[in-house]
């Protein structure tokens, strides 16, 4: 049966879970051909699935002539333009799968610096109105478990070192990976609201690979990569990661532009991500009272009251105050044990796997 492009458009964006969203469907209608548009909309399928299942008449084009390796041609470009997601097959055969969670592919494709060059201005400011006025909505969990990332505190700050996994730990997640890539952040390339760096993304092993093979990210080392956190740090930005115990990204966020922290400091959002284990502590007879803390906690976490205050229900254990402390009177102390972190495997390497 033969569909309009609109009629595939409409499935796409009800797969992301946004039927109705006419900034979503247009985002779309600009990204791909009516051709494209009907591929996608028929996903998860082979190459050779796809061409029996849609015959000689794909979106409505003249295909004469089309074979399953046009088609396998085809879906490779849609890979590499981050629009599918491909997982191999035990007899070697390649199946590719529409993705379901709409953040995950706005992150996909916007890390690709080619869209601004294909498609201009206009192409993020859509994205941006998309995320702040039907997207950001989506982003509260009451359930722990469920957030999607958590912050990780800034090195060297974890008042007792032996009270730090090493998945909570940055350097310890850069020096363990087998693979790392930097890539553009695609939150502040979408909302545009600071001057902070923009090359700041880090991916681990298998989502390294995956950047790596797409071109949107460039392989570093782990000294690099190190050296791109301490530049981080002393931006202000906030470590994030994954919610999990195998983490493969790492974020280095702004309050204004992040998808997660954007949510909480502009939308008023709750239960958007996880704090880390840690919560900041004052050591009052240390303090200078110079509000260098206030001015850095992104969190409204600090105050001055005589010595600074923390507000222990908006600290997320960052650890942004106590590197900028000159006094040396803030460190970040345990207040959640292990558990406190799901085991549970990666999402982002789950989803560049298949």
């Amino acid at each position: 049966m033969t569909h309009t492009k609109r009629q595939s458009l409409q499935r796409i964006a009800a797969h992301l879970g946004f039927p109705d969203s006419e900034t979503l469907i247009g985002l779309w209608d600009v990204m791909v051909s009516e051709r494209e548009a009907a591929w996608i909309a028929e996903l998860p399928a082979t190459a050779r699935e796809l061409a029996e299942r849609l015959g000689e008449d794909l979106g409505g084009e003249d295909t004469s002539g089309e074979d399953a390796g046009d088609v396998a041609e085809g879906l490779a470009d849609l890979y590499g333009r981050g629009l599918v997601l491909r997982s191999e097959q035990p007899d070697g055969d390649t199946r590719y799968v529409a993705e379901s969670n709409a953040g995950v592919l706005m992150d996909l494709i916007l890390f690709d610096r080619r869209y601004l060059a294909w498609h201009g201005q206009a192409f993020l400011d859509r994205w941006r109105r998309f995320y702040n006025e039907e997207l950001v909505h989506t982003y509260e969990h009451p359930d722990p478990d469920s957030r999607p990332f958590r912050v990780v505190p800034v090195r060297e700050q974890v008042h007792d070192p032996r009270t730090a996994l090493p998945y909570e730990q940055v350097a310890a997640l850069v020096r363990d990976a087998r693979r790392i890539s930097l890539e553009h952040c695609p939150c502040r390339t979408r909302e545009q609201a600071c001057e902070s760096p923009l090359e700041t993304c880090l991916a681990f092993d298998q989502v390294a690979d995956y950047m790596i093979e797409r071109g949107v990210g460039r392989e570093i080392d782990a000294a690099e990569a190190l050296a791109v956190l301490g530049r981080c740090e002393e931006q202000g930005l906030v470590h994030i990661t994954e919610n999990a115990d195998r983490p493969l990204v790492l974020c280095n966020c702004c309050p204004c532009c992040c998808v997660f922290l954007r949510a909480m400091t502009v939308h008023a959002k709750r239960d958007v991500i996880d704090a880390s284990r840690y919560r900041a502590v004052v050591d009052q007879a240390r303090c200078i009272a110079c509000g260098l803390c206030v001015e850095r906690c992104h969190f409204r976490a600090m105050a001055l009251d005589g010595a600074a205050q923390v507000a222990e229900e908006r600290c997320l254990g960052c650890g942004l105050c106590a590197t900028t402390c000159p006094a040396e009177a803030i460190r970040l102390v345990e207040t959640q044990a292990p558990g406190f972190i799901p085991r549970q495997d990666s999402g982002f390497g789950s989803i560049v796997q298949g």
